[in-house]
């Protein structure tokens, strides 16, 4: 009977694409690429998910669109489309409900009103002044969130549904290289082999070459999530603060963040950004200062120089794709490149 590795190889074997990187980006682009006929192998240097997929508040916007470059809302505009179909799929698939909610978003941030403004008139999104206690805000309806660690789940229960192998706790060490051409992966049990690679690894993409790690580092973002007293929202929603966030979930689970730290791959949390965050969320929001905090954790962006993702062929490396630098909107942005990315390769051959 031949082992699980032995099997394992067997199937890769027969691969048309290798995908480093198990997070939200490099499962969707698994999926998107087995629907259109491509069988995939995704490697994993840790646990499904447990990077900054996991980590992250899972707001499906970047926090101020209005500062992002326009490819970025693009991509999030499309997911924003995709994701009412993602969710029905994954649950047919997986049986998890990612908890998509139509929540909406409150700006509280006075100094972004007026570029809020212009920007909500020029996409043709709704916006509206309000209140909220004695404070001035902008509500932005439109805005949603999703509970990344269920999102997770369903990707994962999606995956092997559809018989997509799985390779976890597998760091790659190198890609194999003919000349110009990738043709796969080193790992440690011997080399993998296809036609396509595609790296998305997040913050340790740039292990890869030396272009990206140029564009792509890890950016550190610390959490906190707390046990508000009696008086917090009951409803969930989302409040857009200086340098924080508050996100209310379904169930009442609040969240408070994050920081941008370019600390490299040092995932500590520190008691300087716990304070700080609480302080400017209890500032704006003063049911914060009766909440208990219940946990603090911090996860790795893979921060992108110019705040665009890159997704698409190396420039330089035939056979080599990549999907990763999607920095703080991975999740918003992830069916639309994952589509976008799939397409490609499908249409190359």
């Amino acid at each position: 009977m031949p082992s699980s590795h032995e099997a394992a190889f067997r199937s890769t074997a027969v691969s048309d694409v290798i995908i480093v990187g198990g997070g939200a980006i490099g499962m969707t682009t698994a999926l998107a690429l087995q629907a259109r006929g491509l069988r995939c192998t995704l490697i994993e240097r840790g646990t499904l998910g447990a990077e900054s997929s996991w980590a992250g508040g899972g707001i499906l916007a970047p926090l101020r669109p209005w500062h992002y470059p326009q490819r970025v809302w693009d991509l999030v505009a499309r997911s924003r489309a995709l994701y009412a179909e993602l969710q029905d799929g994954l649950q047919r698939s997986s049986g998890v409900d990612i908890e998509l909610l139509h929540c909406g978003a409150t700006l509280l941030d006075s100094a972004d009103f007026d570029l809020a403004r212009e920007w909500h008139a020029r996409v043709g999104l709704p916006c509206e002044n309000t209140h909220c206690g004695n404070a001035e805000a902008i509500a932005m309806p439109w805005v949603q969130q999703v509970r990344n660690p269920r999102l997770i789940r369903a990707l994962r229960g999606a995956m092997e549904a559809s018989g997509i192998p799985v390779w976890e706790q597998t760091p790659v060490q190198a890609l194999c290289r003919d000349g110009d051409r990738v043709t796969g992966v080193h790992i440690d049990q011997g080399a993998l082999r296809a036609p396509h690679t595609v790296v998305a690894a997040g913050a340790w993409s740039g292990h890869f070459s030396e272009s990206v790690s140029a564009r792509v580092r890890p950016m550190r973002g610390q959490m906190l999530r707390l046990e508000p007293a009696s008086d917090h929202p009951s409803a969930a929603g989302i409040w857009l603060l200086p340098e924080a966030y508050v996100i209310v979930r379904g169930d009442g689970t609040t969240l408070l963040g994050s920081t941008v730290e370019d600390a490299g791959y040092d995932k500590s949390v520190t008691p300087e950004a716990r304070e700080r965050l609480l302080r400017t969320a209890a500032s704006y929001l003063p049911w914060i200062k009766a909440a208990r905090v219940v946990d603090h954790w911090a996860g790795l962006r893979p921060g992108s120089a110019n705040g665009e993702p890159i997704i698409g062929a190396d420039p330089a490396l035939r056979g080599l794709w990549w999907n990763t630098g999607h920095f703080r909107t991975g999740l918003a942005m992830a069916p639309a490149s994952a589509e976008e990315l799939a397409e490609a390769i499908r249409t190359t051959g």
